[in-house]
């Protein structure tokens, strides 16, 4: 029992690892290469993260969990605009400031062609 309790310490941080738990963390999307995607944006962080929002919502998407403080959102249920997916499979996008008046966001999956497409459909939506 010691040595399990050792094990999962060591693998994950103390503050993530309640959230690991419940099922509420974003560390597997920071690890992730081949689905990771990211485009720059002429907006405010606030207007880019607020962005996102509407283009989940309009899409009929699920949030999962989104940190409005850390300007991250975890989405899943994708299947209902790209077929080739579980409704499982979760898509995270992360907002960061860039300087005033413009920002990155970065989408990223384990799916690397979910994420492809959902990056293709934002950059759309970005730039209406």
């Amino acid at each position: 029992m010691i040595l399990l309790i050792a094990v999962l310490v060591s693998s994950c941080s103390i503050l993530d690892y309640s959230k690991r738990v419940v099922g509420y963390s974003v560390e597997n999307f920071k690890q992730e290469e081949k689905g990771n995607f990211s485009l720059n944006v002429e907006l405010p962080i606030k207007k880019a993260y607020n962005k996102c929002n509407l283009f989940l919502f309009e899409n009929n998407i699920q949030i999962n969990f989104k940190n409005c403080r850390k300007n991250y959102i975890v989405a899943s249920k994708f299947s209902l605009i790209y077929e080739y997916t579980l409704d499982s499979t979760e898509v995270a996008f992360f907002v960061s400031e860039i300087d005033k008046n413009n920002s990155k966001i970065e989408v990223i999956s384990n799916n690397s062609r979910l994420a492809k497409f959902v990056y293709n459909k934002l950059v759309v939506y970005m730039n209406k």
